[in-house]
């Protein structure tokens, strides 16, 4: 037996090569977000995103063809941090009993009922008198996301942008699940017309380009993007006072406003 094949499954510090080969992965991720999140996708290099992870070069390639590849990790990762906050968030609006909630609402159009652990339990929208409040506190907590870590902001709305054909379709692809989560906390599981689903997808462009223009705005030319806050939150957009200073909270009342005006559109 060759020694290659006897060491091939071996534990260090507690780890099988497959629970080791997705740790550098997630080390390679986080790097990612720092360097692209902070200093741009264009300047990144694989030497520094290998240098931040602790990681030499050959392993950046176990997991990754290229940087575009990363880059798509890096923007996927943030999506699903990103709906993980917002569905919490819906979940207290929803008919299900608590142990359903989040597991009924759907935001990927692709993704089967095994995929999300559930037998699609019939689920009602919304009611139309907590509409307000279910629009403040999801579009809150995805604004919170961003406004507290401008690296993710940065990444989804920004460096993403027009990289490659690829990565426009893994964005193309995100817009539609957005705009799912929508008609899933708007609807449940009554199938949507053309064009209330084309609705939804407009819903999410409105709110999608107004936080470019926020995220845009907040960086002065040649300034660095101030360092994220890895501490828990005390206080989120729906406290009123995260960003004094700044009009993200405007966005969130016009966004909020934009989908209880486009509700009645969207479940009739």
């Amino acid at each position: 037996m060759s020694v290659s094949s006897s060491t091939a499954g071996r534990r260090y510090g507690g780890a099988d090569p497959e629970e080791r080969r997705a740790r550098r992965r997630a080390a390679l991720i986080e790097a990612g977000l720092e360097i692209f999140g902070t200093h741009g996708y264009a300047t990144a290099s694989v030497k520094n995103i290998c240098a931040l992870a602790g990681l030499t070069q050959r392993y950046f390639y176990e997991s990754f063809g290229d940087r575009a590849e990363l880059l798509e990790a890096v923007y996927l990762d943030s999506v699903d941090f990103v709906r993980s906050a917002t569905v919490a968030a819906a979940a207290e609006f929803l008919t299900p009993g608590p142990e359903d909630r989040t597991t009924a609402i759907r935001s990927d159009p692709d993704r089967s009922d095994s995929e999300y652990g559930t037998s699609s339990p019939e689920m009602k929208g919304i009611a139309a008198e907590h509409v307000p409040s279910a629009a403040r506190a999801t579009l809150g907590a995805f604004m919170t996301c961003l406004a507290q870590d401008r690296r993710r902001a940065r990444v989804m709305l920004v460096e993403v942008v027009g990289v490659s054909g690829k990565l426009e379709r893994v964005r193309m692809h995100a817009i539609h699940g957005w705009a799912e989560l929508i008609l899933n906390l708007a609807r449940g599981t009554m199938t949507p017309s053309r064009g209330q689903r084309l609705t939804s997808v407009a819903l999410v462009g409105a709110v999608t380009q107004l936080l470019v223009d926020w995220y845009i705005a907040g960086e002065e030319p040649g300034e660095e993007p101030a360092p994220p806050s890895h501490d828990p939150p005390d206080r989120d957009l729906n406290s009123g006072d995260l960003n004094s200073g700044n009009d993200i909270d405007d966005i969130l009342d016009v966004s909020v406003d934009l989908l209880i005006a486009s509700h009645a559109r969207l479940v009739t």
